[in-house]
């Protein structure tokens, strides 16, 4: 195994065309007789809320010095390294729309393990762009409250894919016969924050910083490919004045610590009635005059092929090769509960696909979203015979 290189998987061809089978059924097993689609994970939106990306003025120097001391890259490997490209070239104030959401497949109570997510689209980004991008002016980064994620292969992927589209039982029997993705899948959805505006969140899957002058993306998938530099990426809550000092995980007040215990019963919920805290939360935080959230902006890069990149189970430990702060995300008072707006939200499209090609997403996970995300958000648009939009950060709502 070499450093910044993804390696193609056994039979992977084979794979995208079941899946692209696959994820049809899905959203035909879901949706077929409903008037709107919704997403097929991830499908419980919170809202949408604008933002601001700020990149710094990046001494590049300093984060290669820091990186050869703290990392096992050596002297050649992080002199190579370019750092100042694409979205880090300079330093820029970029407007955001930031979705908040549920993980799950199925809109649920959020008193439910499961995960959050925070997906970030940066507006008004310049340069060379992915072939696969769906939009012209934005960067995509997709992140959710866990460090990795539970299907380590694109076989993994398919098989518990088919199960999820042949029924619940089946995707259960799936999990309990892999234990070790059972196991995984327990991890990452064992955190039910207080709230979505103070919460970590991290990209879980790989992205290139640079591609090299011989690259070919039809190669991808095929053969081993390798980069400049592979990164991941992560949002980490702070105050948002000096000494910016990071804010530390709260779970929702009120949560039995032991999981598999009544959450509704321990919440002093009605069960029959649907539980959006996140979502009353958002609103309600976000109304106060003086609202203001702040994440660090971070990227960590491989230093060591054993931090996999094409395996999304194995966690690359910020022991071995830490966050480098690279900007910083702020969200300010606003209001947000627009029907208008949520409605803008549901229809948004993402994609870790979508953006510039030195930040081209690597790896299994994010090769198979290239071949799963285009077919989800054409049903969706197709099925309201919606017109998509670029978004501007220029709308309102009321």
């Amino acid at each position: 195994m070499k450093l910044f290189t993804e390696y193609p998987e056994k039979d992977e061809q084979y794979y995208y065309q079941l899946l692209a089978e696959q994820a049809r059924m899905r959203m035909d097993n879901l949706y077929q007789n409903q008037e709107r689609a919704l997403r097929d994970t991830h499908a419980k939106s919170h809202a949408c809320v604008k933002a601001n990306l700020e990149i710094f003025d990046l001494d590049e120097e300093v984060i290669k010095s820091e990186l050869a001391k703290l990392t096992g890259l050596n002297n050649q490997q992080v002199k190579a390294i370019s750092i100042k490209q694409g979205l880090l070239a300079k330093p820029k104030q970029y407007p955001v729309w930031l979705r908040f959401a549920n993980g799950r497949s199925q809109v649920e109570n959020d008193y439910v393990q499961d995960t959050r997510s925070m997906t970030v689209k940066v507006i008004g980004v310049e340069g060379e762009r992915l072939e696969q991008s769906h939009e012209l002016e934005t960067q995509d980064i997709i992140v959710q409250n866990a460090e990795i994620f539970f299907i380590k292969s694109i076989r993994y992927y398919s098989e518990f894919f088919s199960a999820v589209v042949e029924s619940e039982k089946a995707a259960g029997k799936w999990l309990r016969n892999h234990p070790k993705q059972f196991l995984a899948l327990l991890k990452i959805t064992s955190r039910t924050p207080k709230s979505l505006l103070t919460e970590r969140y991290w990209s879980g899957s790989a992205y290139a910083l640079g591609l090299k002058p011989d690259f070919d993306a039809s190669q991808t998938g095929l053969v081993p490919v390798e980069y400049p530099a592979v990164i991941k990426y992560a949002f980490t809550p702070i105050s948002c004045q000096p000494p910016y000092q990071k804010i530390l995980f709260e779970s929702r007040p009120g949560l039995p610590k032991i999981p598999f215990l009544d959450r509704a019963k321990a919440l002093g919920l009605d069960s029959s009635q649907p539980d959006n805290y996140y979502r009353n939360e958002l609103i309600r935080e976000l109304s106060k005059t003086d609202a203001h959230y702040c994440w660090d902006f971070g990227i960590q890069f491989q230093c060591s092929p054993k931090m996999s990149i094409d395996d999304v189970t194995i966690n690359w430990k910020e022991r071995e090769s830490p966050f480098f702060r690279v900007g910083r995300l702020s969200i300010k008072h606003q209001i947000i509960d627009f029907e208008k707006q949520y409605d803008f939200c549901e229809n948004l499209r993402f994609s870790p696909w979508n953006g510039l090609a030195v930040h081209r997403p690597v790896g299994a996970l994010n090769r198979l979203r290239s071949i799963v995300y285009p077919i989800v958000a054409e049903y969706r648009h197709q099925k309201r015979e919606l017109n998509y939009q670029e978004p501007k950060a220029e709308e309102t709502f009321e």
